[in-house]
């Protein structure tokens, strides 16, 4: 199995302090953005993921703000114009929103990206938003959380799949443009949401769009997690520990009647990389200097690209993950190096992809296209 790989692109950077040193402009910049994301994809890697947390409550805790973080929907939409094979993913929280809303604009973006994107579904350590939106989320513990994100996820999921495949028929000669018998009210009557259906927009180009969770600290979540996530970003301070967790989330998914190869485990980890090991040291000596990272902040790598690829092939090989989500401590500068530097030492050892052989972001990933419920339920 190929090597994958995902870069989280998130304000000037991963580290608390990246901000001080980094190129980016002082305000939000949309061209500087999508700079990064022809980066990315010049890379050949498997996706960007826009909304995954840039340290935040340890931030505000010392009374500091470390990034400016734009809407990851629309930053979405505007990434799909520049780029044309790159899977493109963006969080969205379950607390403060609809089902309806969540399947409407995700399959419009499918549909526009052409089948590239990914909901990065939000669960946990969404409280900060209590105050700043006005109202609690009304979860008091982990299994009512998780009853409520699984209910509103297998909404979301039977509206992509209230139109059939062929249902859209734009058939001239007939004059038939929508085949009704192939549109299905879905009639969803549960504890938190009641939905007649069907979605407004045909089912997209992925059937459904890769669904990321991250791997929660609770047994409860990540039972979840592995029940029904397409792909669980993992954060493990050691080779071992990842290890475990990637043997503990595939067994999960197993006593859930999911085949393991369903499932794709990547690990989070935040980089450094200098031409040097002095270097890499030096860089990462200088962003401490001005505002550490958190103690249970992801596993950070300081060091070369040959050092840095080394890892990525042996805790891919040790079955750690069976992928990365690289968190570049500084942006743009290590997002480059990734890219002209340890991206080449990683296809000279046959780890990761020359050319992108697939359209959607699934065929990246490796994963299959569902089949609408409703289909297979006439077959």
């Amino acid at each position: 199995m190929d090597l994958h790989l995902t870069v989280s692109l998130a304000g000037s950077g991963y580290h608390p302090a990246s901000w001080r040193v980094s190129p980016t402009p002082a305000r939000p910049d949309g061209a500087a953005i999508q700079a990064m994301a022809r980066i990315a994809e010049y890379g050949k890697l498997d996706a960007i993921l826009l909304g995954v947390p840039v340290e935040g409550p340890a931030i505000a805790e010392r009374g500091r703000a470390n990034t400016m973080q734009l809407d990851p929907l629309p930053l979405l939409g505007s990434l799909i114009a520049v780029t044309r094979h790159i899977g493109l993913g963006a969080g969205w929280t379950v607390d403060y929103t609809e089902p309806y809303h969540v399947a409407r604009v995700f399959a419009t973006l499918d549909h526009l990206s052409y089948g590239r994107t990914a909901w990065m579904v939000r669960m946990f350590g969404t409280d900060a938003l209590e105050p700043r939106i006005g109202r609690a989320n009304g979860l008091d513990d982990a299994a009512a959380y998780c009853a409520h994100a699984g209910e509103f996820i297998d909404v979301v999921r039977q509206l992509w799949d209230s139109w059939e495949d062929e249902a859209y028929a734009v058939d001239k000669v007939s004059g038939m443009f929508v085949d009704p018998e192939l549109v299905h009210p879905i009639n969803h009557v549960g504890q938190a949401f009641s939905v007649r259906g069907p979605l407004n927009v045909p089912r997209p180009p992925q059937g459904n769009p890769v669904l990321v969770q991250a791997d929660p600290v609770s047994a409860t979540g990540r039972q979840f997690a592995a029940a029904s996530a397409d792909v669980v970003l993992t954060s493990c301070a050691s080779l071992p520990l990842a290890i475990a967790r990637y043997q503990e989330l595939h067994a999960l998914a197993v006593a859930c009647a999911r085949r393991p190869e369903t499932l794709r485990i990547f690990a989070n980890m935040m980089f450094v990389l200098g031409e040097t090991e002095a270097v890499a040291q030096r860089r990462a000596a200088e962003l401490d200097g001005f505002l550490p990272p958190a103690p249970d902040s992801v596993v950070r790598f300081v060091g070369t690209p040959e050092q840095f690829a080394t890892l990525l092939v042996a805790w891919h090989n040790d079955r750690a993950c069976d992928g990365f989500n690289l968190l570049p401590a500084v942006l743009p500068d290590d997002l480059e190096l990734l890219v002209d530097a340890v991206i080449p030492l990683l296809r000279q050892r046959g780890a990761v992809r020359c050319e992108y052989t697939g359209k959607t972001l699934r065929e990246h990933l490796g994963l299959t296209r569902p089949r609408s419920r409703y289909a297979a339920g006439r077959s």
